[in-house]
């Protein structure tokens, strides 16, 4: 009911109405990956970091990587049939759906833990070489990652372009320190 009403009262350009389905796609593509490993969800968080998802059961770490991706796979497919149907609809919430959805999924995809991109990155690395390097490579993946974001933001607050990026980029970096839940 309180989203209802954010949505309602705050909401007047619809970014909120129009980033909710992307996000219940990209969080589905999680359940159904996880639901197909028998993996059972226990609970959806929502946390500085975004949504966690809570699982029960174990999962190798192929899994774990074909479920992190499954969320931003959905979720471009998503991006892509709100394109496909706004364009031909001429339907400019599809198409603000569609833009939210690609700006979520990809940025889902960067090499930064809790992000899926991290995620997906770490358990590759674990299976290729290890837990403790992958945890090494992941921390500067993730630092590297924070600190691109920062300096584009900043490149784009001095050409007049806004803080969204920067503020991204500092929002990570201070992710890096923190744990997330078993699943993001």
């Amino acid at each position: 009911m309180l989203f209802f009403a954010l949505v309602y009262f705050f909401d007047d350009k619809g970014l909120i109405a129009a980033l909710f389905p992307a996000v219940l796609v990209h969080e589905f593509g999680h359940i159904i990956a996880l639901r197909l490993f028998r993996a059972y969800p226990t609970k959806l968080n929502a946390t500085l970091s975004g949504f966690a998802l809570d699982y029960s059961g174990s999962l190798s770490e192929k899994q774990e990587m074909l479920a992190a991706l499954a969320g931003p796979a959905f979720g471009l497919i998503f991006t892509f049939i709100c394109a496909k149907m706004g364009a031909y609809w001429c339907s400019d919430y599809l198409l603000m759906c569609s833009g939210l959805s690609f700006l979520l999924n990809i940025f889902n995809l960067l090499p930064a833990k809790p992000l899926d991109g991290g995620r997906i990155l770490n358990f590759a690395l674990i299976s290729a070489f290890g837990s403790a390097s992958a945890h090494k490579v992941i921390k500067y993946a993730g630092l590297i990652t924070s600190a691109a974001l920062i300096s584009g933001g900043l490149f784009l607050i001095a050409k007049g372009c806004g803080f969204s990026l920067f503020t991204a980029g500092i929002w990570l970096f201070i992710l890096q320190r923190k744990n997330s839940c078993k699943y993001s």
